[in-house]
């Protein structure tokens, strides 16, 4: 394995690497092509919650994958069909609980995104917004690691120009599409 690292500090991919994701990308196990995609995803730079939200898991499960696949240079199958989409019912806190993780990952990936489509650093981003959030928990917020509270969101899509509005709404429909008995 290659032992050079992207200006982001993250190994680069061996041409043998290459090929396992350019492999697993086309398998006919849409779990195999999701866990591929967001392995690339990470690859490429972009944070684990980026990969989280795209990939419907949370930034832990990323970093597993992600692990699994430096540790074996293969991507792991996942499942190939979900007999029908998650319920209200029994064990409705788990499905809600995914969702809400899922939420939170998009939630953040969103505001990062915006953040450096700017150019902004996180202290920039806080001096615009005019409120004392350290730099530090700014970050929790991005990787959503930790719930961000509405106040702090709706100050922070201000002082990003976003309508905090519709930020929801996207995230919503990503987080929550699959979840039936919640409105559309």
């Amino acid at each position: 394995m290659s032992h050079a690292t992207t200006h982001r500090g993250r190994p680069e991919l061996s041409s043998r690497q290459r090929h396992a994701l350019a492999v697993a990308a086309r398998d006919a196990d849409s779990g195999k092509r999701t866990r591929a995609a967001a392995v690339r995803r990470w690859y490429e730079g972009h944070s684990q919650a980026d990969a989280a939200a795209v990939a419907n898991v949370s930034p832990t499960t990323i970093r597993r994958w992600v692990r699994s696949f430096q540790e074996t240079g293969t991507v792991p199958s996942g499942q190939t069909c979900q007999a029908e989409p998650p319920t209200l019912h029994p064990p409705r806190g788990t499905v809600v609980t995914a969702a809400t993780r899922r939420f939170l990952a998009t939630l953040a990936a969103e505001l990062l995104a915006e953040r450096r489509s700017r150019g902004w650093s996180r202290a920039q981003v806080l001096a615009a917004s005019g409120v004392g959030y350290s730099p530090a928990i700014l970050g929790h917020w991005e990787r959503g690691s930790r719930a961000m509270p509405l106040i702090a969101f709706a100050i922070l899509c201000h002082a990003l120009g976003l309508d905090p509005g519709e930020v929801i709404r996207r995230c919503y429909d990503r987080s929550f599409a699959l979840v039936r008995g919640f409105p559309r």
